[in-house]
Parts: structure tokens; C-alpha cells; sequence
């Protein structure tokens, strides 16, 4: 982008001196990168404050790195719904991206001029399904490189059909095109390499990307890069891209491209170190393979949204790993290793001596057997997934077959267990197919990475450690900045360690106060409240029809598809996100679960399954428990007042004749009044919370759920911890004997129980489970329960479930009583589920001291006399107890696997998600 350049005092009500020119050239400056042996890296970032998203720009581009700049847009600008984006912004509303589409141009031309140019070129990201609103925008300020594609932002991130995807990216495509009359260099990024961001085995995301690159072609472009997510294995990803560089080589000889890595886009480490040893590899891997640009990842990626100055470290740890890797004996010690040739149709992907695992062979097969459906590559495309030609593995868009199915074996390489209707079948190694992964073995994949790098980390803390001597500044007269930004190609002798010193542009925060251009569409006097955004989530995407088709790689014959088969659970696990129905909320983003409608949800074999071992586990409780002395009762569904201690979720209120009553949160007021009539009690409680909306994307709860609620007069917590563990130990067992056919029909490995059906369940300490997560990197408060992250973090690194025991005082309802051995800490506990799957039970001693439980409720903020009918029975003398309550829908997941608590109940009701 031509213009001067702005110091930090410059506010952005400037407007530019002359009209902005088109910012060209990314492919360009990407090459001119790698021919001064050079990796770009590049960050995700998006504020929807102009000040802020300029300040992230300028840090950027003053990392001590060679990087681009990423302006990533909300989610409102890519789902097209512009007014609530005006909206938003008028309001003062938070945004998870930054609205390109709805602050003016020249506010935007204002925030790129202070900071872009030929020597730092900027890429709008964006995940939209129809991206030409987005492409009009990004034009009309200057720029010219974006990302996306037909297929990537449609299939895994939304309902669009996909022939509409195809027709309009067709669209977008034409138009980003068009920029080159007038002397632009348009760039666009396929992001078909990271379908589904993990488990989707290299063959897939290599055929897809290529495709995608081939479809932009056909639009007219002539700059791409073709993208690839690191997966869970060096080698295999090392194979893969080495494909990849060829391939593109061969298809698209008379277009600039190179080859862009993602960083690892499942479920990432949550340790600091796990996740500074995870980029490193990423970095050498693009060294290794030759990839051209890398998007980093932070190590706050598995916690919450990254702060600028921890995407700046991830961009400098990046560089510094890529720079020792490329100066390694193991390289040669050369800068440009595996770069060839930096002119057109070059990826800069050579030949590495990779070994050849069949990958190549199924992405051949794969591309040649879409191009033989049709010349124009967008029918192809809708006609390659309509036939099972094209299936990516656990993706619930309506156009994909949804039969392919893959595994992760130990030594994290990615295998087809079933290939369903592509034309791949015995092309990749010999040897069976793994079978089918069940809901549990399907968490165990998607967490292999996380586990394997925070063990690493654990094992040998200093290896995350960047070597500060890794990366030497250089001279700026010999930067490779003067080079990069010039245009000329020049080699760096072997060996030379460093980082590219661009020219540095001041950073300075922009002061509160600063003033925006007149043009914003935030009205005069609104005062702006910048938030950090969410990572955005990309929705879905289009393209269609029309031009000549590259020559296709050997083809092989396409056979016709295969009836379709039952598949096994046609559920998805929430990390994937995928088939998620995205709500704004005022600063988030919030994935609502893909919930079916009645009939399919009814009929489908999955939940018929779940909902048998649901039933076998409630029948085995009431046979055990009417064995123990039990008596069952009825609860009530409403009441003058509920329990108080449902965190984050509130209450629903009823107009009882003219009274405010309560829909029941829990029944646990009821359980201890009901110890009047019967020393023994138990009930099947339903019970309504309206959880918050984060909540919906958690896959562990629901609005309206239900539970095994036991109460014991005269019992301890020891009683009560024993009393659980003999009573999930004989539920668990009773189902796995008695229904083997639903067991199979869901893939539930029942091995997965072997040490849950041992009993003896181990009991931490909340102080002690605080100090291990603290020890994981996760910041748990000492003072509150363990948080949803943290719970799941503990559970999934046992094989058994077990208890946490010793909440601090304040943390749980008034009801639980406090020790009197230890001041401060509750007698009190909860039950955790192996394998990731959370909480199943909480429960306690009750206290029954009149005085202790007025005390304990002021303390928490409740006032009594709301509870005058409870508590007049406990001055006349209720009995003390403790009793605890099992969620029945998180037992049957557990039990049965599912990837999320709404399939183990025939009418769900989710946070924010209306449903019969």
C-alpha cells in the first residue's frame, strides 16, 4: 500500500493524503521471503476497534520475525448480517473480529496506512460462506490477499448448501480477479489442507486444497497458496506437504503459489511448554518441507484468546525454531533448503527423500476422479460430494456422504478405518484397517496431541526453552528486509542464524481518547469499549460453475457409490465444532449443539441405544437401592425456592395462584425434609436450569436434565463416597452385561471400564487438585469449584473415575456442612468421570444446626426468610444426613460414550437452542 507512514501519535481521524493504491503483492513478498531463506510467519488477529487492530498490526510488524499482518473479521461481517454488525458497533457492543464491511473505508484505509506496505502486506481472514460483501470491502480499502474456499468454509463450518457455496465463491473468486486490471497482484489462500482442523488423514485436506487452488484458477487468479494443517505426525506431515509442493508444481504450472502450514488446529497442549514445543515443531517442519508461511499458534490457545504481545512471542518463537532448523547439519545448514526456483508455479516445495506411505497415491486418486465429473470444477465438486467421491471423516454438513471414518494410531499417524465410496480403497499401506473409532476412543484421538506435548514438556521443561542465540539480529544494511522489500533475490550465506530486521514502525497504544474518522459508524459520543475477540469460528462458504480445466493428474476410473450404510455415531464431538449453529452473544461467540429434529434424534440407532442403557442403569439403581433399605419417593417440580448453589445458571419463575414459585434446580431442600418420614430416600428428579449460553458448547449440559438424588439420616460423607462408588461400580456393571448389542452398536469400547469395575475410586483433595492443575499451566482459583476446563483436564489423564473431596467454604451451597477439624473446608465432594468426560455426581454432609445454616446464608448472600418453611423444619428437628445426586444424563455418556450429554435425553433442551 503506497502512502507515509504514521508515527504513533497519529490518530486515526486522519484521512489519507492521496487515494489509497492497492496493497499488491503478498505472493510476491511470500517468494521474495523464501528465496533470502527466510520463513514468513504470520498471526491470527482481529479487533473490531480500528486503534486496537491498528496497534496489533504495527506489533506485528515490528516482531522480530519476517511476518504478514492478519486482519480476521466477526462473525456478524461473515455471515453477511451487516445491520447487526452496525448495531454492535453503535452500541459499543464487543466483537470477535474486526467489521470490515461496516466501519467505513476510510477509517480502515487510516489503520492499514500507519502501518502496511510493500515490506508488510496484509491478509484478510474470514471463514464466510458467501464472501463477496467481504471481497467488495477488502478492495475498496487497498487490499487484495484473503483466504478461504468453496469447500473448507462450507462443509465442516455450516448448513450452507454447498451448491450455493460453490456459486458464491464463484462470485468472490471474479471479483478478487478483476483487482488485477488495475495493477493489483490478487492473492487468495485455499484453507481446504486444515478440513476439520485434526483427525482428517493428509490424502483428504491434499485434494481439497489442490481443487480449491484449481477453482480459484479457473475464476481467474494467479496467485494462491495452498495451505495444510500440522497434523499429529512429523513424518506423515512431512510426506504430506512434500506431495503437496509436487502436485501444485504439476496442476498449477503457469500460477504464482506456495505452500502455507498451519500450526496444529485440534485441541492444543495447555501447558506453556507443551504449546512452545508443539510451534517449534510446526516451524520445522515448514523448514523441513519447505512451506513457505506458517500460522503460529499462542500458548494461551488451549485457555482463552491470545493477547497481542503472546501472538508477537509465538511469532518470534516461530522464527527462532525455523531459523536453528534451517542452519541444523540435519538441513545442511543452508538457509534455503528444499527451495527451489522462486518464479511462477513454484511452491518452493522440493523433493525431500521422504519415505512414501501411499499418501501421493490417494490424493492422485482422489483429484483425478473429481476432475473426470466435470470440465467446470465447482459442478465437479457438487458432484464429487453427492456421490461419496469426496467424504471427510466426522463432518455433518448435509451435502458430505458421512461414511468416511478415520483413526489415529499410537505413533500419531492418521489411517482410513473406512473409506466409503472414494476411489482410495487399497491404495495407501497394506496391512487391516483400524477399526471404526467409538465416542471414547474418538476423545482419546482428538486429545492425543494435547497429551503427548504436555507430557513432553513435563518430562524435559527446558526443551520449550527458545535458544536465545537462534535468532541474531542483522545489520539493517544487510537485513533481508532490504531484500525482501526491493524485490531482489539474494542468497544468505550457509549457516547464517537469524531473523529479518524490518524497519520498525513506533508502537505506541493509541489513548483512550483517540478520535475515529467521522465516516465510523459508531455515532458521535459513543464511548468505544475494546474487548479482546474470540478466535472466530468460520462459518460456511460457496462457489459454482464455468472456464477450462488445468490438465488433471492420472486419473483413475470413478466407480459408482456404494449404497449408503448406517455410520456410527452420527454425533460430533463439541472440540470439533462442527455442525454448530453460531449465536452472538454481546462478546462471544457461542457454538450452539447441532441438535437434529424429534423424528431423526428419536429414530436414529444411536440414541435408541443410549436411551436402552439409560434405562438399564436407572433400573439397576432402583434394584440396588430398594436392596440397601431404600425407600423411592416422588419429588416436587415446584416450590417457593430451589437451590441457590447452581453456578452461572438461573432460575425459572412460575406464577403459582398470584405466588412467585420456583421451577426445582434440585431437589436437595426436598430430599433433606422428606428424612422426616424415612431414614432412606432416593428419587428421580427433573430438574430445569437455564445455564449460561457458553454452556452449549460445552457437550456436558442441559436446560433440563435429571437426577438420582440419595439422601442418608445419621450418614457421613465416608458413607455417602462409599455408597456412590458401590452403586455406579453396579449400575456400570449390570448394563455392560446385560446389553453387549448396544454396547457394539454404539463402539463403546467396554474394556474402557475395567478399573472403574475394581471400585476403590482414588479421592484428591480440591487443594490438591488445584496445585496439579496449577502444575498443568491451567490458573484454577483456590477459592471456587474447579472450573468446566479444569475438570475436564483432570479427567481426561485418569482411567478410573474419582473423587475431589475439601471444597473451601463459600464455594458450594449452605447446606454442606463445614468441618469442624478444618475451619474453611466443607465435608463435602464430587465425582469425576475418566476419560474427559467431567463431573457425574456431587454431594455432601448436610448440616442441620439452625443457627449455622441463617449464618452460612447470610454469608452467601441469601436472605432467610425465603426459606421459612425449610427452615422451621429444621428448628423442629431435621434430621442430619448426607446424600448426594448423579446426573443421568452425564452417567449414560459416560457409560455409553456419546460425544455430548444432549444425546442421552429423547428431548434435549440446550442453552440458547429452542426445541419441542
Amino acid at each position: 500500500m503506497s502512502g507515509s507512514r504514521g508515527g504513533a501519535g497519529d490518530g486515526l481521524a486522519a484521512r489519507p493524503d492521496t487515494p489509497a493504491l492497492p496493497a499488491s503483492g503478498f505472493g510476491a513478498f511470500v517468494a521474495r521471503a523464501r528465496a533470502a531463506g527466510a520463513l514468513v510467519v504470520q498471526p491470527r488477529m482481529g479487533m473490531a476497534d480500528p486503534l486496537r487492530m491498528r496497534d496489533g498490526l504495527r506489533a506485528t510488524r515490528n516482531a522480530d520475525a519476517v511476518t504478514v499482518g492478519t486482519i480476521t473479521l466477526d462473525s456478524y461481517t461473515r455471515t453477511g448480517d451487516l445491520a447487526a454488525a452496525r448495531r454492535a458497533l453503535a452500541e459499543g457492543a464487543g466483537l470477535n473480529g474486526y467489521p470490515i464491511a461496516t466501519h467505513s473505508a476510510d477509517t480502515t484505509r487510516t489503520v492499514l496506512r500507519s502501518v502496511a506496505d510493500g515490506r508488510f502486506p496484509v491478509q484478510v481472514r474470514h471463514g464466510s460462506a458467501v464472501p463477496e460483501h467481504i471481497v467488495r470491502a477488502l478492495l475498496a480499502v487497498g487490499l487484495d490477499a484473503t483466504e478461504g474456499g468453496p469447500v473448507s468454509y462450507c462443509l465442516p463450518y455450516s448448513r450452507t448448501p454447498l451448491r450455493e457455496a460453490v456459486a458464491g465463491w464463484r462470485r468472490g473468486c471474479e471479483l478478487l480477479a478483476s483487482a488485477a486490471e488495475f495493477g493489483a497482484e490478487p492473492h487468495l489462500e485455499t484453507f481446504g489442507g486444515c478440513l476439520m482442523g485434526q483427525l482428517c488423514p493428509p490424502s483428504l485436506l491434499i485434494a481439497v486444497s489442490v481443487l480449491e487452488a484449481l477453482f480459484f484458477r479457473q475464476h481467474g487468479l494467479r496467485a494462491v497458496s495452498l495451505s495444510y494443517a500440522q497434523q499429529a505426525d512429523p513424518s506423515q506431515d512431512e510426506e504430506a506437504l512434500t506431495v503437496l509442493g509436487r502436485l501444485a508444481r504439476e496442476l498449477l504450472p503457469d500460477v504464482e503459489h506456495h505452500v502455507v502450514l498451519y500450526a496444529y488446529m485440534g485441541v492444543f497442549p495447555r501447558t506453556p511448554g507443551g504449546a512452545t514445543l508443539l510451534l517449534q515443531d510446526a516451524a520445522r517442519l515448514a523448514v523441513r518441507a519447505g512451506a513457505a508461511r506458517l500460522i503460529v499458534k499462542t500458548t494461551a490457545e488451549a485457555h482463552r484468546i491470545p493477547t497481542v504481545g503472546e501472538n508477537v512471542r509465538a511469532l518470534e518463537t516461530a522464527a527462532a525454531a525455523a531459523a536453528a532448523e534451517r542452519a541444523s547439519p540435519a538441513t545442511g545448514g543452508v538457509p534455503g533448503t528444499h527451495v527451489g526456483d522462486t518464479g511462477v508455479g513454484d511452491t518452493g516445495v522440493g523433493d525431500t527423500g521422504v519415505g512414501d506411505t501411499g499418501i501421493e497415491a490417494e490424493a492422485r486418486a482422489l483429484i483425478g476422479a473429481v476432475l473426470e465429473l466435470d470440465a467446470d470444477i465447482g459442478r465437479a465438486l457438487i458432484r464429487a460430494f453427492a456421490g461419496g467421491y469426496l467424504d471427510v471423516p466426522y463432518c455433518l454438513h448435509p451435502d458430505n456422504a458421512g461414511r468416511a471414518r478415520s483413526s489415529l494410531a499410537p505413533d500419531g499417524r492418521l489411517h482410513w478405518s473406512n473409506v466409503g465410496s472414494m476411489p482410495i480403497a487399497g491404495l495407501a499401506e497394506g496391512g487391516p484397517r483400524p477399526p471404526i473409532l467409538g465416542s471414547a476412543g474418538l476423545l482419546s484421538a482428538l486429545s492425543h496431541v494435547q497429551r503427548t506435548y504436555d507430557a513432553r514438556a513435563a518430562a524435559a521443561p527446558d526443551a520449550a526453552r527458545p535458544d536465545a542465540g537462534a535468532v541474531a539480529r542483522v545489520d539493517a544494511g544487510a537485513s533481508v528486509w532490504a531484500d525482501v522489500g526491493a524485490g531482489a533475490e539474494t542468497r544468505i550465506p550457509p549457516g547464517t542464524l537469524r531473523t529479518a530486521v524490518r524497519p520498525r514502525t513506533p508502537v505506541t497504544p493509541s489513548p483512550p481518547g483517540t478520535p475515529v474518522p467521522p465516516s465510523t459508524a459508531l455515532p458521535p459520543g459513543t464511548p468505544r469499549t475494546p474487548r479482546t475477540p474470540r478466535t472466530p469460528l468460520p462459518p460456511g462458504t460457496p462457489l459454482p460453475p464455468g472456464t477450462p480445466r488445468t490438465p488433471p493428474s492420472p486419473r483413475v476410473p470413478v466407480r459408482p457409490a456404494a449404497p449408503h450404510g448406517r455410520t456410527t455415531p452420527h454425533d460430533v464431538h463439541a472440540t470439533t465444532r462442527v455442525g454448530t449453529r453460531h449465536t452472538m452473544t454481546t462478546d462471544r461467540l457461542t457454538a450452539a449443539a447441532p441438535i437434529p429434529d424429534p423424528g431423526r434424534h428419536l429414530t436414529a440407532p444411536t440414541t435408541r441405544s443410549a436411551l436402552r442403557i439409560q434405562h438399564h442403569l436407572l433400573l439397576a439403581a432402583r434394584g440396588f437401592l430398594r436392596e440397601q433399605g431404600f425407600t423411592e419417593l416422588l419429588p416436587p417440580i415446584i416450590g417457593p425456592v430451589t437451590d441457590p448453589g447452581s453456578r452461572g445458571s438461573k432460575q425459572v419463575d412460575v406464577d403459582f395462584y398470584g405466588h412467585r414459585y420456583k421451577l426445582m434446580t434440585s431437589a436437595i431442600l426436598y430430599k433433606q425434609a422428606s428424612l422426616l418420614a424415612f431414614d432412606k430416600i432416593f428419587c428421580i428428579a427433573p430438574n430445569v436450569r437455564l445455564e449460561p449460553l457458553e454452556t452449549a458448547g460445552t457437550s456436558r449440559h442441559l436446560a433440563e436434565f435429571h437426577q438420582l438424588d440419595v439422601e442418608m439420616a445419621g450418614a457421613t460423607r465416608d458413607d455417602a463416597v462409599r455408597l456412590v462408588e458401590e452403586l455406579v461400580v453396579h449400575m456400570v456393571g449390570s448394563a455392560i452385561s446385560e446389553l453387549p448389542k448396544e454396547f457394539a452398536e454404539l463402539g463403546r469400547d467396554v474394556d474402557a471400564f475395567t478399573e472403574l469395575l475394581k471400585g476403590s475410586f482414588a479421592r484428591i483433595r480440591h487443594a490438591e487438585a488445584v496445585a496439579e492443575l496449577r502444575g498443568l499451566g491451567h490458573p484454577q482459583s483456590r477459592d471456587a469449584e474447579l472450573d468446566w476446563d479444569g475438570e475436564a483436564l483432570l479427567s481426561a489423564q485418569r482411567d478410573r473415575p474419582f473423587f475431589v473431596t475439601d471444597y473451601p467454604k463459600g464455594s458450594r451451597g449452605f447446606y454442606d456442612r463445614e468441618s469442624p477439624e478444618q475451619p474453611g473446608l466443607l465435608c463435602n465432594f464430587d465425582l469425576i468421570a475418566a476419560e474427559g468426560y467431567g463431573e457425574l455426581c456431587s454431594g455432601s454432609r448436610r448440616t442441620n444446626d439452625y443457627a449455622e445454616i441463617v449464618t452460612r446464608m447470610r454469608e452467601t448472600g441469601e436472605n432467610p426468610q425465603k426459606y421459612r418453611w425449610y427452615l422451621d423444619l429444621v428448628r423442629e428437628g431435621v434430621p442430619g444426613s448426607a446424600g448426594f445426586g448423579i446426573g443421568v444424563e452425564r452417567l449414560t455418556r459416560y457409560v455409553a460414550g456419546l460425544d455430548a450429554v444432549w444425546q442421552a435425553s429423547a428431548f434435549p433442551k440446550v442453552a440458547g437452542v429452542v426445541s419441542p
